[in-house]
């Protein structure tokens, strides 16, 4: 029995069954999702509805779910509304239009449910699992991005996050660009990003960029896994 830690996966399906199948995921084994499971990459809604009935799966809100209940909200603001098409929506709306209502109404409801934050303890050891960064609100816990030298805000706990890939914490952006051209020239890929405030896992899946990977963290041993 293991514990594992995903993150943005963006529609990106080959890759969430490639690792399901690299880390031999069981019955008996528990996989965390940090949330952002749609948009960008083609398969968000079949990867959504796929999560949805694994029961050893769960699954945070991420900042691009929470933009999706937003915009499908009646009470949707044009801000709202634009923010989301401008953050790799297409696929996924597509998608979901195309769903009958009856489905439709259990996503949004999954979705409506998700938590923002999880604290779990494996072999005596405690996680703080979040998308963005701890925060007093579900804006802030979706939408919060630390920088790398930010502290734990919660002693005690091994803070884990996704939301920002790990390539956007390398300042300046001359430097970022320069240590990605040296990833790719060397034929490598991002890695996750552990600072010494916290765990970052998101290593680019779904973005358009040659060095991106889906990783995954197990918890009892903090093994990373990549694909």
């Amino acid at each position: 029995m293991a514990h594992y830690v995903m993150s943005d996966i963006h529609g990106e399906a080959d890759r969430f069954h490639a690792m399901l199948e690299k880390i031999r995921f069981a019955a008996d084994d528990t996989l965390y999702i940090l949330g952002d499971v749609i948009d960008r990459g083609a398969d968000g809604i079949n990867l959504l509805l796929e999560i949805m009935e694994m029961p050893n799966a769960v699954m945070l809100l991420g900042n691009h779910e929470y933009m999706m209940l937003q915009y499908l909200s009646p009470d949707a603001t044009d801000t709202e509304i634009r923010r989301w098409n401008r953050n790799g929506n297409a696929p996924t709306l597509a998608d979901y239009l195309k769903l009958k209502k009856k489905t439709q109404q259990s996503i949004l409801h999954y979705l409506q449910t998700r938590p923002t934050h999880l604290e779990v303890a494996v072999n005596g050891r405690k996680f703080y699992l979040v998308h963005g960064f701890p925060g007093g609100n579900v804006h802030d816990e979706v939408w919060s991005r630390p920088e790398k030298d930010t502290p734990n805000p919660k002693p005690g706990y091994q803070l884990v996050i996704g939301h920002t890939p790990v390539l956007s914490m390398i300042k300046p952006e001359e430097k970022r660009m320069e240590y990605a051209m040296n990833l790719q020239n060397r034929g490598e890929h991002l890695k996750i990003l552990h600072a010494p405030g916290f765990i970052n896992i998101d290593c680019g899946s779904g973005h358009n960029m040659p060095i991106k990977a889906l990783a995954c963290l197990r918890l009892e041993d903090m093994r990373e896994f990549y694909v």
